[in-house]
């Protein structure tokens, strides 16, 4: 039985192949479009702390964010936005080691 492999571009990165259904629910929440953007430039994976006090810096238009709003933001990626991510194959999140790391090129998106 032979396995049928992703897509990849001519550097051989993998294209993440999303449906329409499933890109429209990746997009939908501008949280995870903010995580997206965070992450699209990272080869290293990154600590939830770390993502959730820039996403919160971005949603309140702050440099440095309050402790409750990057608790508040860290709470939603961890129960919502980074398991429905993850789902997607879009990115690998380690919730025991609270990490997040971006599979392949996101800036490779593409629709079916």
């Amino acid at each position: 039985m032979s396995q049928s492999t992703p897509p990849t571009t001519d550097d051989d990165r993998a294209v993440i192949d999303l449906s329409a259904d499933e890109r429209h629910d990746l997009l939908a929440a501008e949280r995870r479009r903010v995580v997206l953007e965070a992450l699209v430039d990272r080869e290293e994976p990154v600590a939830l702390v770390d993502l959730a006090e820039w996403v919160a810096a971005r949603e309140t238009d702050a440099a440095t964010p309050g402790e409750d709003a990057t608790e508040r933001v860290a709470v939603s990626l961890h129960h919502v936005h980074l398991p429905r991510m993850a789902d997607l194959n879009v990115l690998d999140y380690d919730a025991a080691a609270n990490r997040v790391e971006a599979v392949d090129d996101l800036a490779l998106l593409q629709s079916s």
